[in-house]
């Protein structure tokens, strides 16, 4: 029987803990993190390319979004570092002949199963007597372009004095995921004698520009069956800088604008001095004597002639570098957001512009760094700028700094989410008045660039416009009766086929 309560007895009250909702922070390195997992959109890669879910053993398995917990990344290092490849297969065929043999003892698979135990038993005691004694120097360049392999030099040595290394592997430890290794399953070194020393050599692939760790390397030992690996990691962090790949200019027409630079060498060197000969006049009291001219001194019958010189005179030039890039959403982020960034951080159409804006904006790093490489060979001061967060300003050529700098701070420049362009120009007004040119390598040419560009013309600065976008840019520059000749547009197949003059 069911007994329907009374309108006047009350039911108990429930009360629901509400979960704790994500913080900020917590939001945005989850979609971070998923970003990453559906492919960079900057490169433009897949999603079974860019982030598989087998990571090969040199891999920094930490950085991995799908391995966030203790114990699935406790799992992934056994099954990487400590099984090898027939090692895996042969714990599984162990494991079926468990089952089978667990089934029913008229199928005698039990017996090769208690073989198998045997020999699992006797890989995890010879696990501390086959752990490599070996001291290891890893020799390799801090610098790289995008797209080449670094080669590094490994001396390995034999510690022990008296037990040899056997079934040695060398391979690297812990990579960014954006490094790869040359050689994945390792270097094979085989067996040293004690006190051994051998080199090696391998090479770490990296296909994006950025500023990386290389966290060290690892030497492995499958002795005495090949299926368990003893190990001995060396873990030395080592920084290597990725720099954009480009091809240097041959030819590069810089506006000067309405004003002369007068800076004078020393401006650029504060070791020696470097003149231009101006002519021949006679000696005056005060002058140095280290520029007598004897020659004309000897022709003009003993009278003092000196040589006059002048000081070389070079522009000032700003490179401004475009990285601004609008990141799309969908509805659901606005409506759930925590679930919206987890699930759907961007539509399929959006995310597919916003990876060729991120495709645009490699190749204008490249154009930079090929534009900045040609100015540094020339009788230019650089003043290179990013629009972004950070306001970079760096002096190049002439003594003041390398291009490698320049290579440098774009390797690691990135993309903004915001426009930064109008509060670049109160940071700009104080070297305005020394600046000679300026040029713009943007990823569009719409009517916020083109004030921009109009702001800077108007003081006095020769302007040159790049602009590097795949599809038409939002103004046709040809329509245009003020930068109709200084803007140059770069498409992504004049990109391919090489850009030698600008």
């Amino acid at each position: 029987m069911t007994t329907i309560p009374s309108p006047s007895t009350s039911a108990p009250e429930t009360t629901t803990e509400r979960a704790k909702p994500f913080s900020r922070g917590e939001i945005a390195e989850l979609s971070q993190a998923w970003r990453w997992f559906l492919g960079q959109p900057r490169v433009g890669a897949s999603f079974a390319r860019r982030l598989p879910l087998s990571l090969p053993a040199t891999k920094e398995i930490n950085q991995h979004p799908l391995y966030g917990g203790a114990l699935s990344r406790q799992f992934w290092r056994t099954n990487n570092y400590r099984l090898t490849r027939a090692g895996r297969w042969f714990l599984g065929l162990t494991f079926a002949l468990g089952i089978f043999g667990g089934m029913s003892l008229d199928i005698q698979t039990y017996i090769p199963f208690l073989y198998a135990c045997g020999v699992w038993l006797v890989c995890l005691l010879a696990l501390p007597l086959a752990k490599p004694r070996v001291r290891l120097r890893a020799i390799h360049g801090s610098r790289a372009a995008a797209g080449t392999t670094l080669p590094v030099t490994l001396e390995i040595t034999q510690d022990s004095v008296r037990i040899p290394g056997l079934d040695l592997t060398v391979l690297a430890h812990k990579l960014p995921l954006d490094i790869d290794a040359e050689q994945e399953n390792g270097v094979l070194i085989g067996s040293l004698a004690p006190g051994e020393t051998v080199r090696v050599r391998a090479g770490l692939i990296c296909p994006r520009r950025g500023v990386f760790k290389v966290k060290g390397w690892r030497v492995e030992s499958d002795f005495p069956f090949g299926v368990t690996n003893a190990y001995r990691a060396f873990e030395e962090s080592q920084s290597v800088t990725v720099y954009p790949q480009y091809r240097p200019l041959t030819r590069l027409e810089v506006p000067t604008g309405r004003r002369y630079q007068p800076g004078g060498i020393t401006m650029a060197s504060s070791v020696g001095e470097s003149f231009e000969y101006f002519g021949n006049r006679e000696f005056r009291e005060g002058d140095n004597i280290r520029d007598i001219d004897w020659r004309a001194t000897a022709r003009m019958a003993g009278t003092p002639i000196l040589r006059e010189w002048r000081e070389e005179y070079f522009l000032r030039v700003a490179v401004i570098l475009d990285t601004y890039i609008p990141v799309p959403t969908s509805p659901i982020i606005h409506s759930m957001p925590t679930l919206g960034a987890l699930i759907i951080p961007q539509s399929r159409r959006a995310r597919a512009v916003y990876e060729q804006r991120g495709n645009d904006f490699e190749r204008a790093v490249s154009i930079s760094a090929a534009v900045s490489d040609y100015l540094a060979g020339q009788e230019y001061v650089v003043d290179l700028f990013g629009a972004g967060p950070e306001l970079f300003r760096l002096q190049s050529g002439r003594g003041l700094a390398t291009n490698e700098q320049v290579l440098d701070i774009l390797a690691n420049t990135q993309t903004t989410a915001t426009d930064t362009l109008s509060t670049l120009l109160p940071q700009l007004a104080e070297d305005l008045p020394q600046l000679t040119s300026v040029i713009c390598v943007f990823l569009d040419w719409d009517d916020s660039r083109r004030a921009f560009a109009e702001s800077l013309r108007s003081q006095g600065a020769g302007v040159k416009i790049i602009v590097v976008r795949a599809s038409p840019p939002a103004l046709n520059p040809a329509e245009d009766p003020v930068f109709e000749h200084q803007v140059v547009v770069i498409d992504a197949d004049a990109f391919a086929a090489g850009v030698e003059s600008l």
